[in-house]
């Protein structure tokens, strides 16, 4: 090793001079010898790299090439010398494995050395050096894990400073003129070996009403929209979004946009291409009356074409008389406002037609992607409330791969039950910290950090207040536990609640006609207060979660299909859910015929689907008489319909009703939470998973205090409760690593902020085993073979290779998943890496047990 430091120290000066001479040369007139590095712009880690170093002209002659490669973490990951025999060539090939890479930006240096003989016969010795840069596409699938992003652009200084916090990638600006990334604002990234994602792809289009405009409102135009509306309310110009969720000309350009900078930027495989931040039909979740422009209102007619079949049947729904599709026109707010008969059906349908047309475009936008990389993630940013704004999440959660969704009105839940892969931001304090694992047992699989305050990462590259408190639980999830909870099957008790958009539009309407307020003068803030909806379903979900057990949200859609009708649910719960289809009503009624429990908070089915008052409500047969403000149940089939009145003030709730239906509809919590006195825990909630035979079970506090409370405000003790077990079950605790026994009552002390999370299995869980070669030599490769026994169906196996220093070394360790036995992994040790004993601990993250081999590394 030291001979050959040495050997290719002599080499450096001659190359130097010879680099001069050749400028020189140029410079008198003579020609500069050009060769080429030919290296792929990215190679797959799991092919050769293909080099060819091209000359000039074909050279006649022998020497070799010295080839290093080094990466940014500071690897030397190959050093080698090829010698050649040359007649007349045009280049020299060589090959590189590039399963020794570890970072995504390398550099290849090649200097040659060449004895050569010209077309005259005239000896020459020839030196050059050539270097070129090219990507190592990452290899993983990003999403199994859990991935910790920053927004804020960062310097190289700053960037390093969040990979050791933890951070696993930045977000990526796209350049807003020319609608496309920019190579060079990569750079930073990748000196710091961190993934990215492409921001605000279209936003003009998304997010409209809502987006950076320099020095104005974010929400300048919605403010214009609104003046004009004021100074004219019949302007159609008012009512008219620009552009036009359905104008097939902006579709087809930002599909265009969207395509060609995937593809650009598919060897870095970005964790998602950010279709637009906050997006919506107006300015975030506000309610407005668009969009009554050409292309909206042909695709409405369209829509309702399908929907109703025939335009007798509109006009029969809406009290309408149409002669011709052309000419049907939806009624405006201010028209459904001046309603006496309460039929809305012709602005109901209108407003589902935008959440439609919201949904077609968001999908239109993920279409566009996967065109162009069927593996890449479509994503939006700064999810809403469920309500207006486009935000029917049974529509938009089909839509789109990824959403980073603001945790408010169940949302996740809801959004969660229809599918999506969801991510969060935040901050960080002690509300922050609840929220954040809070949020990742509720189903996120990753978080994006704001820091406009540079608190994690100060200007200088310095860990801030914010980075300090973070890091411990940026390195639990990233050590492999997000990975466990991600990789596990949520475990869903047989209840059923109605996500019903239809009834929320209803609602909303008769709240303006109650209340009189001027609909044009509420903003997006305005639709984040409680309505009857938004209370019975929080107030239904807090019951359910509170007394250990997990609900699933249904639509309509779901509803129709027979969703209740696969013996699935025993419970459904209708949180004031006024409107519902005949085809609905009949789904519900025929579940309660069966044995099924059906509870409503508020006569359900007043209206019917499309907002139109029925003369008797569509469930009168079940539900007989009128929503009272105690308990009342009707006996119907086999079954049951509860009215159950919900409390202002949840902490006031009676819930010793619930307590009864639950335990005569036989559903109970799997694993009790009690207090001494025997009474249910019901300040917390418990979340169970599933994986494979070994049962994850999650216990959090409900957080005491407000986003604003200090640390130091929050109370100083632990809550006592106990855990009961159907019978003597072995019991880990998964953040201490640690068997807590086999037991079937496990007393438990809960904190103010931070879960409790437990694995749970009938036989103990087997501890991993790892083995590899007994030695290796730096700058070649280890092969290292994990397995496991663990009953569990994905186990999570955290690696950490440790050097001879007792340092571990963080490229080499990671989190890796066993869907069977066992896998292996490869270790590439690097030329530089440093010699001796180096140790390989495999960590099983459900039992917390370890095992360790220790491989001779040599020179």
């Amino acid at each position: 090793m030291e001979a050959m430091a040495a050997e290719r120290s002599k080499l450096r000066t001659p190359v130097r001079a010879a680099a001069m001479w050749l400028i020189c040369g140029d410079w008198l007139g003579g020609r500069a010898i050009a060769d080429q590095l030919v290296v792929p712009q990215a190679v797959e880690r799991n092919q050769p790299i293909e080099v060819v170093y091209r000359f000039e002209q074909p050279a006649t002659g022998s020497g070799f090439l010295d080839v290093d490669w080094n990466d940014v973490d500071g690897r030397l990951v190959e050093r080698r010398r090829i010698p050649f025999e040359l007649a007349d060539a045009p280049q020299v090939g060589f090959s590189l494995d590039a399963r020794r890479a570890v970072t995504m930006k390398n550099l290849l240096t090649v200097d040659l050395s060449l004895d050569g003989v010209d077309q005259l016969g005239n000896k020459f010795r020839r030196e050059n050096r050539e270097t070129e840069s090219f990507i190592a596409s990452p290899s993983d699938i990003p999403w199994w894990d859990f991935q910790i992003i920053m927004w804020q652009v960062q310097d190289r200084a700053g960037y390093a400073a969040l990979k050791r916090l933890g951070v696993t990638a930045g977000m990526l600006p796209i350049d807003h003129g020319a609608h496309s990334f920019v190579t060079e604002w990569i750079e930073p990234l990748l000196d710091a070996d961190l993934r990215f994602y492409l921001e605000n792809i279209a936003t003009d289009f998304y997010s409209s009403y809502h987006r950076w405009s320099g020095d104005r409102p974010v929400n300048w135009r919605f403010i214009e929209t609104k003046k004009r509306y004021w100074e004219n309310p019949l302007d159609p110009k008012a009512l008219m979004r620009e552009p036009s969720l359905s104008d097939r000309v902006w579709l087809e350009e930002v599909s265009d946009r969207l395509i060609r900078n995937v593809r650009g930027l598919q060897p870095y495989r970005p964790l998602f291409y950010n279709l637009g931040d906050e997006p919506g039909i107006a300015d975030l979740a506000a309610f407005w009356d668009f969009d009554f422009s050409e292309a909206s209102l042909t695709g409405m007619r369209d829509w309702l074409h399908a929907r109703y079949g025939s335009l007798e049947a509109l006009n029969q729904e809406w009290g309408s008389d149409f002669s011709r599709w052309e000419d049907v026109m939806p009624m405006t707010t201010r028209e459904a406002l001046q309603r006496s008969d309460e039929n809305f059906a012709a602005w109901a349908d209108f407003k589902e037609w935008m959440d439609v047309a919201f949904a077609r475009a968001i999908e239109k936008g993920t279409l566009a992607v996967h065109a162009a990389d069927p593996e890449a993630k479509a994503a939006i940013e700064g999810a809403q409330i469920p309500g207006w704004g486009g935000y029917d999440y049974s529509r938009l959660a089909t839509s789109v791969d990824a959403m980073e969704i603001y945790d408010f009105a169940d949302n996740v839940e809801i959004a969660r039950s229809f599918n999506p892969k969801i991510l969060t931001s935040g901050g960080y304090g002690p509300y922050e910290s609840h929220r954040l694992w809070r949020e990742t047992l509720h189903g996120f699989r990753g978080l994006i950090l704001w820091d406009e305050k540079h608190e994690f990462v100060d200007e200088n590259g310095h860990v801030g207040e914010w980075g300090r408190k973070a890091a411990p639980f940026f390195a639990e999830l990233r050590g492999g536990l997000g990975a466990v909870l991600i990789n596990s099957r949520r475990h869903i008790d047989p209840i059923a609640v109605l996500y019903s958009p239809a009834s929320m539009r209803v609602q909303w309407l008769l709240d303006r006609k109650i209340t009189g307020d001027d609909w044009s003068q509420r903003d997006a803030s305005a639709e984040y207060k409680d309505t009857a909806i938004r209370t019975a379903t929080r107030d239904f979900a807090r019951l359910v979660e509170h007394r250990g057990l997990q609900h699933q949200f249904l639509s309509g859609a779901d509803i129709v299909r027979g969703d209740l009708r696969s013996g699935d649910y025993r419970i459904l719960m209708l949180p004031h859910t006024i409107a519902l289809s005949a085809a609905e009503a009949k789904e519900i009624r025929d579940f309660v015929e069966r044995g099924g429990i059906a509870l409503a908070a508020g006569e359900p089915g007043r209206f019917d689907e499309h907002g139109r008052r029925q003369t008797k409500p569509l469930l009168s047969e079940v539900f007989r008489g009128a929503a009272a403000r105690s308990s009342t149940s009707f006996a119907f089939g086999k079954g049951k319909a509860i009215y159950f009145p919900l409390s202002d003030h949840p902490d006031r709730q009676d819930t010793q009703p619930a307590v009864e239906i639950l335990d005569a509809a036989g559903v109970r919590p799997r694993f009790p939470l009690l207090r001494a006195d025997g009474s249910i825990a019901d300040d917390a909630e418990t979340k169970i998973f599933h994986n494979g035979a070994v049962t994850i079970v999650a216990l959090q506090r409900d957080f005491p205090g407000t986003p604003e409370t200090d640390s130091l405000a929050l109370p100083n003790g632990q809550e006592e409760v106990v855990l009961v077990l159907p019978r003597p079950l072995f019991v880990y605790d998964l953040r201490e690593g640690r068997l807590l026994g086999s037991i079937d009552r496990l007393p438990v002390k809960l904190g103010p902020v931070e879960p409790l999370i437990l694995a749970i299995s009938e036989r103990p869980l087997a501890p991993p085993s790892v083995s590899g070669p007994r030695g290796a030599r730096l700058g070649a490769n280890a092969e290292i073979s994990v397995s496991s026994s663990s009953a569990a169906a994905l186990n999570v196996i955290h690696l950490d290779v440790i050097d001879p220093e007792g340092e571990t070394v963080t490229h080499y360790s990671g989190n890796l998943m066993l869907s069977g036995r066992g896998t292996t992994t490869l270790l590439p040790f690097a030329v530089n890496d440093k010699p001796g004993v180096w140790t390989i601990r495999a960590t099983d993250l459900l039992g917390g047990a370890t095992a360790t081999t220790e491989l001779v590394v040599g020179p």
